[in-house]
């Protein structure tokens, strides 16, 4: 930047004091400006400088299930560092998803969840309730409430509480095919059954459709605790496949992929997440034809998407699997339950089923639960009535009562 005359050398003699005064004035003009335009090889000042500028070995360990609800705050600037403005922080919701829960038989015609057997056993905190969606949707576009609603009416009576599972699956409406859904047949146990695939996008219109009238009607009913969230797979509940080698073959000719399988199950957990916004909601989760990248994508979009009220199920538990079969889901159990809550089903009963187990293999599968933090608990009816294991779980409810209180 120039002035006249104020180049060295041209500056003619000063004539009188009031042009020496005039000329001091202008040199100290000229330095102020030229400070404050920068002056010659002068650097431009950051006022936002990176954080991380100097940091190249950022510790990216514990992202695999990294949660969207980080309220720290980068890169500032403080405006006003006399008088900063305050940034509230928000503080996300914690679902207390825990207690003794009967996993009793499915309501159907001929039976209800919450049955005689467990009314009277003071430990009990409340009551899978596992309904056909073929039975509350007999119809597209027609819902029959009855199953659900005489549920809860039992659960008012009893106060206690509700978790929530629609079966799907083998279970779900044959009236789907009629509709243009793409059907796949497979064996379970003895029968030959059909479910539809859970990439089809008629299947996924009618499911969703149906998700939402189911919210609309029970999203603030006051009995129901948790709700698993449930797609078409081989028995309707877990994430499994339990297929032979030649249905995989079939699953996969007709047209079965990851991605497909994916986007289904992150489509279905958006679907419950809209329909009941104010209850933690979780999915079970088992490796896919040995892999387990469903599991893992489709837990990272629920915890992203939904932090707290977002959880995982077991429905394999017991430390043998969580030690030797299914590790790598025992881990994303761990995982999830420091950022939300993490549940677990037993594999099977000491007194009856088709996984018996041993009351020592009970008794380790609760306390391995209990120790991670799995305060959330089904176990089946069986057992929950057998006098000899009575002591054994109320003393696991008491800790469970006791260890979550507390966090």
């Amino acid at each position: 930047m120039q002035f006249p005359n104020s180049k060295p050398g041209n500056n003619p003699p000063l004539k009188n004091a009031s042009d020496a005064l005039i000329s001091i004035l202008i040199l100290a003009i000229s330095s102020l400006l030229l400070v404050g335009c920068g002056g010659a090889g002068a650097e431009p000042i950051n006022l936002n400088p990176s954080t991380n500028s100097n940091n190249t070995n950022i510790d990216n360990t514990n992202t695999r299930y990294a949660s969207s609800t980080d309220t720290s705050l980068t890169n500032s600037v403080i405006i006003d560092p006399v008088d900063p403005v305050d940034v509230p922080v928000i503080i996300e919701s914690t679902y207390k998803v825990s207690g003794t829960f009967c996993s009793c038989g499915p309501t159907s015609k001929t039976n209800s969840s919450i049955n005689r057997d467990t009314e009277n056993l003071e430990y009990l905190d409340g009551v899978l309730v596992r309904i056909s969606w073929k039975d509350m949707n007999p119809q597209a576009g027609i819902y029959d409430w009855s199953y659900l609603d005489e549920q809860i009416s039992y659960a008012e009576q009893r106060k206690t509480k509700i978790t929530l599972a629609i079966l799907n699956g083998p279970y779900a409406p044959a009236w789907l095919e009629e509709e243009g859904a793409a059907m796949f047949e497979y064996q379970l146990r003895e029968n030959i059954v059909t479910l539809p695939l859970p990439w089809d996008p008629v299947y996924l219109s009618y499911y969703q459709e149906f998700i939402e009238e189911l919210g609309a009607r029970y999203s603030e009913n006051e009995f129901i605790h948790l709700v698993h969230i449930t797609n078409s797979t081989t028995n309707g509940f877990e994430m499994q496949y339990t297929f032979n080698s030649v249905q995989i073959t079939d699953f996969k000719t007709a047209g079965y992929t990851e991605e497909l399988l994916i986007n289904s199950w992150t489509t279905i957990t958006d679907a419950y997440a809209a329909a009941f916004p104010n209850k933690p909601i979780d999915v079970e989760v088992h490796p896919v034809f040995f892999s387990d990248k469903i599991a893992t994508n489709v837990v990272n979009h629920g915890l992203a998407q939904y932090g707290k009220r977002f959880g995982v199920l077991a429905a394999w538990w017991s430390e043998y699997n969580a030690k030797n079969v299914y590790a790598s889901m025992f881990t994303i159990l761990q995982n999830v339950q420091q950022q939300s809550f993490a549940g677990v089903q037993l594999v099977g009963a000491v007194s009856a089923g088709l996984n018996p187990l041993t009351e020592e293999e009970l008794a380790a599968a609760l306390q391995l639960a209990a120790d991670n933090g799995f305060y959330y608990m089904e176990i089946w009816n069986a057992d929950l009535i057998n006098p000899q294991l009575n002591d054994l779980i109320t003393s696991n409810d008491n800790l469970i009562e006791a260890q979550s209180a507390i966090e």
